[in-house]
């Protein structure tokens, strides 16, 4: 289809407001209203109002500091745009070498503006399955191996989930703040995350992140089963396993 360039079909504010996301960079996900200004030309006026309209509408978020980030809309978009590289296909050999391996369930997730979406499962021998989470579920951002690896690894969503209220599902919910910013540090630094009945009684999970070029989430990747199993030798096997089916998908995913 042919490009439309008549100046009359064309909307001058979005064209601007497109030019202040354009400021943002993998090095630049905080920006403040001079940089935008100094950055498109803008007056202040002009920016301020631009701004505040893209954060009334979701595609900005404003930092405790003043600034502004990337808002969840953004994230969603960008889901939508990776999926269409075939994610669920490129995934879907490393997800069934782990069940078959392990026998419990694998579970594919992507950024979703309420929390973790689920867009596969492939279920393992074991006759234990993780019930309630299917393709469409929706798992907040706090709880549970998939979702909290995708926070710890996106600036974004983790200050959206740490300014948000957080339900307790289970004894073993974290939802201090200070307690999830540590736990968010610490899967970070890992590079993968451990759920023991956080989510559900008597089920546990193990994720690592499929990361974009720039580090970004794509999605997670994650084992899920009852609990009992999740311990000792064997825990450490599902870890070494799904970080490393992770990482060679997000090479897969950016070659």
């Amino acid at each position: 289809m042919e490009l439309d360039t008549d100046p009359k079909n064309i909307v001058g504010s979005i064209i601007k407001a497109s030019r202040l996301l354009d400021v943002f960079s993998n090095d630049r996900r905080e920006v403040f209203l001079g940089d935008f200004i100094k950055e498109t030309g803008y007056n202040k006026t002009t920016a301020y109002r631009l701004l505040q309209t893209m954060v009334s509408a979701g595609w900005l978020a404003r930092c405790p500091s003043g600034g502004y980030r990337l808002g969840m809309r953004v994230l969603l978009l960008g889901a939508i745009a990776r999926a269409d590289l075939d994610l669920r296909n490129e995934a879907l050999p490393f997800m069934r070498q782990l069940a078959e391996e392990f026998g419990d369930t694998a579970f594919l997730m992507v950024p979703g503006p309420q929390g973790a979406v689920t867009i596969e499962t492939v279920v393992g021998r074991n006759p234990v399955r993780v019930h309630g989470v299917t393709v469409g579920s929706v798992l907040p951002y706090h709880v549970a191996a998939g979702p909290v690896v995708i926070a710890a690894f996106s600036p974004s969503i983790e200050e959206e989930v740490l300014t948000a209220h957080r339900v307790r599902l289970t004894p073993a919910t974290t939802v201090g703040k200070a307690d999830l910013r540590a736990k968010f540090a610490e899967v970070r630094k890992l590079g993968y995350s451990v759920s023991i009945e956080d989510y559900i009684d008597d089920v546990a999970a193990v994720a690592a992140p499929i990361l974009d070029a720039a580090g970004a989430p794509i999605a997670s990747l994650s084992m899920g089963g009852p609990a009992s199993r999740f311990t000792g030798p064997l825990l450490s096997q599902v870890v070494d396993r799904v970080a490393a089916s992770a990482k060679a998908l997000s090479a897969r995913m950016n070659s």
